[in-house]
């Protein structure tokens, strides 16, 4: 089992890698990145980088979990990983392996976010939005937009919250189960005397429109 100052040694090495890596990438360097990244990858999980390709996000969750407390440290660093491979792999026209890639960070910066302080959560936050944008609306799993619409809606994004409402809508697998959070979403929006309209990015009459519309959906 790693130790609690193993751990930091390692994490504090892995600030220091990630510097390097983003030169490298900077620079086109390719393959001497993609050499980092796999390194890397062995270091924080001690698994080969080909094993971790074929395990799904729940699995390597729990390979960072001990006692019941995720390691954020370590699964923020595996989000930077990812997401710098997959600009990697975009920059190749390897375009499938770079979404792949690029769903795992999301989803491993999301996990990060919900154990992070509100102050401390700018910069993550515009990784999260940045690979959002960068995902097509097919391309982010249903699971991770349940995911985006909580984040989104606690931290006041609210017009990145219409953006993911309108990729669930679309989704078959979302169906109708997201349907009462969402009217539960507008409904709290048209309550609230601290609503800033400018920044939901819609008239309060659009609101009610969109709350009427979800109400019919569900019957």
């Amino acid at each position: 089992m790693l130790t609690e100052d193993y751990i930091m040694r390692m994490i504090n090495q892995m600030v220091a890698v990630l510097a390097k890596l983003i030169g490298l990438k900077d620079a086109g360097q390719y393959q001497s990145a993609q050499q980092v990244i796999d390194q890397s990858l062995e270091q924080l999980l001690g698994l080969k980088p080909e094993l971790l390709k074929h395990m799904d996000d729940s699995s390597i969750l729990n390979l960072l979990t001990s006692q019941g407390e995720l390691g954020t440290e370590r699964l923020y660093l595996l989000a930077e990983l990812y997401r710098h491979e997959g600009d990697i792999l975009k920059a190749q026209n390897r375009t499938q392996e770079a979404v792949s890639d690029y769903q795992r960070a999301l989803h491993f910066y999301l996990q990060v976010a919900v154990k992070q302080e509100h102050q401390e959560l700018s910069q993550l936050k515009q990784m999260i939005v940045d690979l959002t944008v960068e995902l097509e609306e097919d391309e982010i799993p249903i699971e991770i937009l349940y995911q985006l619409f909580d984040f989104f809606e606690r931290n006041g994004e609210f017009a990145l919250v219409e953006d993911v409402i309108a990729r669930l809508l679309q989704s078959s697998e979302a169906g109708h189960q997201i349907i009462p959070d969402i009217i539960t979403y507008y409904e709290q929006l048209l309550e609230s005397s601290e609503a800033d309209w400018g920044s939901i990015n819609l008239s309060r009459s659009q609101v009610e429109q969109n709350l009427e519309r979800m109400k019919n959906w569900e019957t």
